[in-house]
């Protein structure tokens, strides 16, 4: 009878328990393989989206202000008069000018709404790169925007996060732009050239290159220019 009581209390062999303890070690390591590939892909998700919004913000940061170029508080003038400007209702605006790269943009705005664009300080947009990384800036500055200054302009993109690889604006297009006339006399015409401008951004993030979003916007500029 004891014998038989010893053997029922018997535990488990060596061979037992490190059978047990090999499949708790593969069972633990799957699950933490799973949790740090879930925690991976949220990390990763999550900065895709961060980009996305960043460059959203970027890009409408430039619709906005390009959508008011050659903005005049005084063209309604013009229609049907073939003097306003030269009677000195109101001084016509240049036209959006893009750099031959397509990498930089410039506009007049009238501020002061006097009717002369001219002389207030413009706006303007580029694409520059520091070092490797690529960054967006803002015309800032009292005058008219040169691309080709360093002076006035400041970052809307953060170059130690987010790298702009590419930035082009385009409006050669004849779906885009065409020049329609609106008063002509013989003698003198009046002829409203309607605008349409395709921006087109391309980032990646910094410490993730293989992180890449692109945003592109066709913006009508509600101001038709007057020539």
């Amino acid at each position: 009878m004891m014998n038989r009581m010893k053997q029922y209390q018997a535990g488990a062999s060596l061979m037992e328990v490190l059978i047990a303890m090999s499949i708790s070690l593969i069972v633990t390591a799957a699950m933490i393989a799973l949790m740090a590939n879930s925690l991976s892909t949220t990390a990763r998700i999550v900065n895709m989206t961060k980009l996305a919004d960043d460059m959203r913000v970027s890009m409408q940061m430039v619709t906005r202000d390009v959508r008011r170029s050659s903005y005049n508080s005084r063209s309604m003038f013009c229609y049907g008069n073939p003097d306003c400007g030269s009677d000195g209702a109101m001084t016509l605006a240049g036209d959006i000018t893009i750099s031959e790269n397509n990498e930089c943009l410039t506009f007049q705005l009238d501020r002061d709404h006097d009717g002369d664009s001219t002389e207030n300080s413009g706006g303007g947009f580029r694409r520059v790169t520091v070092g490797d990384v690529g960054m967006m800036e803002m015309w800032t500055a009292d005058t008219a925007a040169d691309c080709d200054v360093d002076a006035g302009w400041v970052a809307i993109t953060d170059p130690e996060k987010m790298d702009i690889f590419n930035f082009s604006a385009v409006d050669d297009d004849a779906d885009l732009s065409y020049t329609v006339e609106i008063y002509d006399d013989g003698t003198t015409s009046i002829s409203q050239k309607v605008r349409k401008i395709r921006l087109n951004m391309q980032g990646r993030l910094v410490l993730d290159n293989s992180i890449v979003r692109e945003v592109e916007d066709v913006i009508a500029v509600r101001n038709d220019l007057l020539l």
